[in-house]
C-alpha cells in the first residue's frame, strides 16, 4: 500500500458523501497513474449520490463507491509494462475496466470480457473524484495537445453520445430530433450536424441551455413547456414527415413518448437515458406500424478514440457545454446544493488545477 495519500470523496449513502484523505494509487504492472485535471459531472453521480439510481436499488452500485467516471489528465507515473506512455502525457480514459487476461481481452475484445468495472458506478473502479487516478495502459488514450483538459473530460459522455448514431448514415435530406439539454443531448445535436443531417431540432424546457445548443449546431430548438413539441417538429422537419433519427437524452417518459410520436416512418429511435422508474403505457402500435427501431445505445470500447478524432476535425467547439468551473474542494457543494446549479448547469467541471483552467478556458 502506498505511503503518499490523496483527497477523494465516496459516497457511504444516500446524501452521506464525504471527502477523505486516501492512499495514493500505485504505477505497478501495467498502470498508469495520472494527475486528476478535470472531472465531469454526470446525471449518474448526482443518483448515486442522492440514492435514486436505479442500478442502487437493483443492487448493481453498492456504497461505499468512489464515483466519478469522466475525466482527464496528467500521466505522474507509469509501471514497469507499460509501453507507450510516459510521465507528463496528457491523457484521457475509457469508463470500464477489463480483466486484462481473460481470451477477449487478450484478442482486445473487451466489450466480450466477462470480468468487468464500470468507472466510479457498477462494480465500480475507484472514480475520479479524487486527485489521482489509476488505470491500465490497455484502457488508457492519449489526449491530443490542440485539445484542452474541458474536451479531455467531455470525450467520455461525448462517446456516450457517438454511440446513437453507429450504423446510422444520414444525408441533407434528414431530420434529426435530440430530446435533452444536458451534455449528452448537446454532444448528439453536435454529432448530427458533424454527420450531415439537413435538420437537427432540439428539444428541451431551458431557454438559456436551448441557446447553447443553437451555437453548437441546431438549426431549431424547442421549448417543450411552451409549445406541443410533436406538432412543430412536424412542422419543421424536412418533408414535414417528422424525425428520421431522434436521439432521446432526457430520461423523461414523456419525452420516450414523443419520441415515438415525432418519428417518421422507419425512423430510428436511439435512446441514451436511464429511467428511474419503469415507463407505463409506453405506445406501442405506433411503433410497430411505422416500422420504428428502437435501440439502446451506450458506451463501448473504441467509442472514446472515434469522438476524440472528430474533437480534432470539426471546427465547431463543443465547449460552450462546460457552464461551470468549480474547485475540487468544493466539490461536495455541488451535489449537496444541486438546486443552485440545476437551471443553468449543462456540463459542471471538477476543476483540479488552476493553471491547467487558465489554458482550457484559453483554448476555449
Amino acid at each position: 500500500m502506498s505511503k503518499e495519500t490523496m483527497k477523494a470523496i465516496t459516497v457511504y449513502g444516500p446524501r452521506d458523501a464525504r471527502m477523505e484523505t486516501v492512499p495514493k494509487p500505485l504505477a505497478t504492472g501495467d498502470m498508469i497513474v495520472a494527475k486528476v485535471c478535470r472531472t465531469g459531472v454526470c446525471a449518474t453521480d448526482q443518483s448515486i449520490y442522492t440514492g435514486e439510481s436505479s442500478f442502487i436499488r437493483s443492487g448493481e452500485i453498492k456504497y461505499p463507491c468512489r464515483f466519478g467516471h469522466e475525466w482527464a489528465g496528467i500521466v505522474e507515473s507509469v509501471g514497469p509494462d507499460v509501453k507507450d506512455f510516459k510521465v507528463g502525457d496528457r491523457v484521457y480514459a475509457d469508463n470500464f475496466v477489463t480483466c486484462g487476461v481473460c481470451e477477449a481481452c487478450k484478442r482486445k475484445d473487451y466489450m466480450s470480457c466477462p470480468s468487468t468495472w464500470s468507472v466510479g458506478t457498477v462494480n465500480a473502479w475507484d472514480g475520479c473524484y479524487a486527485e489521482y487516478m489509476q488505470m491500465p495502459e490497455r484502457h488508457v488514450y492519449h489526449l491530443p495537445d490542440e485539445l484542452s483538459m474541458d474536451e479531455g473530460a467531455l470525450i467520455e459522455p461525448a462517446s456516450i453520445a457517438y454511440d446513437a448514431f453507429r450504423g446510422v448514415t444520414l444525408t441533407k435530406d434528414d431530420t434529426v430530433v435530440v430530446f435533452g439539454t444536458g451534455a449528452i443531448g448537446m454532444v448528439a445535436v453536435w454529432l448530427a450536424k458533424y454527420y450531415g443531417a439537413g435538420e437537427v431540432i432540439l428539444v428541451g424546457r431551458n431557454d438559456e441551455k436551448l441557446k447553447v445548443g443553437l451555437e453548437i449546431g441546431a438549426d431549431h430548438v424547442i421549448n417543450g413547456k411552451k409549445e406541443d413539441a410533436v406538432a412543430k417538429i412536424k412542422d419543421l422537419s424536412l418533408g414535414k414527415k417528422g424525425a428520421n433519427l431522434v436521439v432521446e437524452t432526457s430520461g423523461s417518459t414523456s419525452a420516450l413518448r414523443d419520441s415515438i410520436a415525432c418519428s417518421a416512418r422507419y425512423a430510428r429511435i436511439s435512446v441514451i437515458s436511464f429511467y428511474e422508474r419503469n415507463v407505463d403505457d409506453l405506445p406501442i402500435d405506433p411503433l410497430v406500424l411505422g416500422c420504428l427501431s428502437m435501440v439502446g445505445a451506450a458506451g463501448r470500447a473504441e467509442n472514446a478514440p472515434a469522438v476524440c478524432k472528430i474533437m480534432r476535425t470539426n471546427p465547431v467547439k463543443l465547449t460552450p457545454v462546460c457552464t461551470h468551473h468549480i474547485p475540487f474542494k468544493d466539490t461536495l457543494d455541488v451535489f449537496e446544493h444541486e438546486e443552485k446549479y440545476k437551471n443553468s448547469k449543462i456540463k459542471v467541471m471538477i476543476a483540479f488545477d488552476d493553471s491547467q483552467r487558465t489554458l482550457a478556458m484559453k483554448k476555449k
